[in-house]
């Protein structure tokens, strides 16, 4: 079938990018707009061909099968992209979809159903011969199977929801624990969960503290599926990705081969048709084990676009119409580097605390090798009801060292004012010696001290006033603030140490002798 027109099932930057897409294959779009008078702050709904209200505030719109159902057969749309999130990955409204004789672009609805479920997907990939960590093989009903599994994999675990994602209803478990306490855990993961997915099963898996979260990209016409290499993701905070880049420094040619493989015998075991993405986790001595798949397209599919020449979105649609992937595994070439960071609405100076609110001013960076997606203009309003991604900024280089370099320049050009945003945590994260070398794991944020540097630079700017500490390169702040951050945990009050707030006493103190010195 010959696809017309798409409704797009979702909002801001993977909105637009669906929509050039579908613009260079002369598709028509549809677009959502919450409510009346919002228009202004939904940059889609100018780009699209045209727009319809969901009249409904917030993310519920979005989640509402049979209004959107309603909207696609009134917009005459011969299928719905999903996108990322919302019903990207819902079985119940793809078949919906498929009841309505209306194209969702993704997998089909069977497919989906087994990949929501992480115990299902584990089971299949243990089928065909993945590796896998220890997990428990059924959902965690009772404190009797919380016991039995407890003991069975012996700490350190983790609790994952069976459904859902997004590093929500995860909780690790490090050393010995009774199991009155994990109970007590549990019951808080679930109740978590319940508000997140309204699903409240979750299970056990052994945790590996030190490892690489190392993701390929596959795409299948339900014939044939080939890969399109992996992308590292191994910077997160909270089990939630911050930054992706592709290829991996960790993966040598051997593994690469060998695990992109394996991506693509699970692809084929179930005949996939669409985008997916499958997750691994990789340890030191570079064992690999089967994590995950995300049947849809991914927040970070740019870097993979970048050293592929491949764009995902195209052939997802190409697929949905019926036809074949266009290239076999051997035309698939790999050129160059790409790193990406989430520019997200986030204070990291506080947390990582989400800063709704509306974007005075903004100046996007540009030059050779630098590209964003973005939903942001000047007066955009920051809803504290959806994720607060405002935009990818990704640069590419001919080798890892160029795309660092030039990703550090682009976020110094960046200008977003209005709402806190992480890029100060990235320009520190880039000039980190481990994030450099490429030794690091999904625990480099907690054990870098970024965080609690970052929590400090407030007094910085607010104490240091001497033209020593103003001409300061940032990686020499850094270093100050980390011996702050050292001298304050020996006095009382410190962070980190008996909870109280910082003493400003003790703070202008330490300064003044920093300034000194």
């Amino acid at each position: 079938m010959q696809i017309k027109k798409i409704l797009i099932a979702n909002r801001g930057e993977i909105a637009l990018r669906i929509i050039r897409t579908c613009k260079e294959m002369g598709i028509k779009t549809v677009v959502l707009c919450p409510m009346a008078g919002q228009e202004k702050n939904f940059l889609e709904t100018t780009l699209a061909d045209e727009y319809y209200l969901l009249e409904k505030e917030g993310s519920q719109g979005y989640l509402d099968r049979q209004l959107l159902i309603e909207i696609a057969k009134k917009a005459k749309a011969d299928a719905i992209h999903p996108g990322y999130g919302f019903l990207a990955e819902n079985w119940q409204f793809a078949l919906f979809c498929e009841k309505n004789h209306i194209k969702f672009i993704g997998p089909q609805y069977k497919t989906l159903r087994k990949f929501e479920d992480k115990i299902e997907a584990k089971k299949i990939a243990r089928k065909i011969g993945i590796p896998i960590l220890p997990a428990s093989d059924e959902p965690i009903k009772s404190k009797k199977d919380l016991i039995k599994w407890a003991t069975r994999i012996k700490p350190p675990f983790v609790l994952k929801a069976q459904r859902g994602g997004g590093g929500i209803g995860i909780r690790v478990i490090n050393g010995q624990i009774s199991f009155g306490d994990l109970a007590s855990i549990s019951l808080g993961v679930q109740r978590q969960m319940a508000t997140a997915f309204s699903d409240i099963d979750f299970f056990l898996e052994k945790y590996l503290p030190e490892v690489k979260h190392v993701e390929f990209q596959i795409i299948g016409d339900g014939r044939n599926v080939v890969h399109l290499g992996e992308r590292e993701c191994s910077v997160q905070r909270r089990f939630q990705k911050l930054l992706e880049e592709a290829p991996s420094a960790f993966l040598d040619e051997e593994l690469r081969s060998k695990m992109g493989a394996w991506a693509v015998k699970l692809g084929q075991e179930l005949h996939y048709q669409g985008a997916a993405t499958v997750e691994f986790l990789v340890d030191k001595e570079k064992n690999f084990y089967f994590m995950e798949v995300n049947p849809r397209i991914q927040v970070e599919h740019p870097v993979t676009e970048a050293i592929t020449g491949v764009d995902i979105v195209e052939q997802q649609i190409k697929v949905a119409e019926g036809q074949k992937i266009g290239f076999s595994q051997e035309e698939v070439y790999f050129n160059g580097w790409a790193i990406e960071a989430r520019v997200n609405a986030e204070d990291p100076q506080k947390n990582f605390q989400p800063s709704p609110g509306r974007v005075t001013k903004y100046i996007p960076p540009g030059g050779q090798g630098v590209f964003v997606h973005s939903f942001l203009q000047e007066g955009q309003e920051i809803y504290p009801y959806f994720d607060s991604l405002l935009a990818k900024v990704i640069a590419t280089g001919k080798t890892r060292k160029e795309a660092i370099g030039k990703l550090k320049r682009a976020l110094d050009e960046t200008v977003i004012e209005g709402v806190a945003t992480t890029i100060p945590f990235f320009k520190m994260l880039l000039n980190k010696e481990e994030f450099i070398s490429g030794n690091f794991y999904t625990n480099f944020i907690e054990k870098s001290g970024i965080i609690k540097e970052l929590s400090l630079m407030p007094y910085l700017q607010k104490k240091c006033k001497s033209e020593l500490i103003a001409t300061l390169e940032e990686k020499e702040v850094a270093e100050i603030v980390f011996k702050i951050y050292e001298g304050l945990k020996k006095q009382e009050g410190a962070p980190g140490s008996s909870g109280h707030s910082v003493s400003r006493w003790a703070m202008a103190e330490r300064m003044r002798m920093l300034e000194e010195e």
